[in-house]
């Protein structure tokens, strides 16, 4: 279905896209689009109170709409409401299981919220979806980094520092090959690149300090 103000949310104009939906939606009350589309750009504007009321009107217009069930879930994430996004994926997930969004979206939440091996599995299947991603790549090496599974951390670390410059995935395999080799040297190259793609990477600082003043 087009809608007439789909280009001014491309474009970015937030203020001028709400005007347009909340137009819209006098038209046509009961269209669920109108709503999601107005929370999320009100959410994009901070208006997040609203946006709420927007995504929920959504819900009631459709109890089976995951466009509804996802946008409120990424609401309360933001706002560090974990276990209500959770119950909220998840009921999107029941009826789309294989969206890499959603799953790295459960993943992050779990993160948080400290079960990491639910975390895993859905990182596992975000990844498994959208394998070129380096932001679900990096945060699945960094939790399997984190929970000593290094061969896959390096594996996952490896990709996102092949594809770009990324300062804390070339930090995190500074420590994995501390972790897993008990290897100086090649940390401490891991810890220079990092600090060279980003100056004022404090970890990756002291990391070279701490290392160079024990030898």
């Amino acid at each position: 279905m087009a809608l007439d103000y789909e280009t001014l949310i491309t474009e970015g104009r937030t203020e001028e896209a709400i005007e347009a939906i909340f137009a819209a939606i006098e038209k046509e009350p009961e269209e669920e689009a109108h709503y999601i589309n107005g929370g999320n750009m009100l959410h994009r504007a901070g208006k997040d109170e609203e946006a709420e009321r927007f995504f929920q009107k959504a819900v009631s217009l459709n109890s089976g709409s995951t466009s509804a069930f996802y946008s409120l879930a990424n609401l309360y994430y933001d706002h560090g409401r974990y276990e209500e996004a959770v119950r909220l994926y998840l009921l999107a997930y029941a009826r789309n299981s294989g969206d890499a969004d959603l799953n790295f979206m459960l993943a992050m939440s779990h993160v948080h919220l400290g079960a990491s091996e639910k975390a895993l599995q859905f990182f596992e299947a975000a990844h498994d979806a959208k394998p070129g991603d380096t932001v679900i790549s990096f945060q699945y090496g960094l939790l399997c980094c984190q929970l000593g599974l290094y061969d896959p951390a390096e594996k996952l670390l490896g990709k996102v520092t092949d594809r770009e410059q990324h300062a804390d995935a070339e930090y995190n395999m500074g420590l994995l090959k501390l972790m897993k080799y008990d290897d100086k040297d090649a940390a401490i190259i891991h810890f220079e690149k990092a600090k060279d793609i980003q100056e004022d990477h404090h970890l990756a600082h002291n990391a070279i300090k701490n290392l160079k003043d024990t030898e």
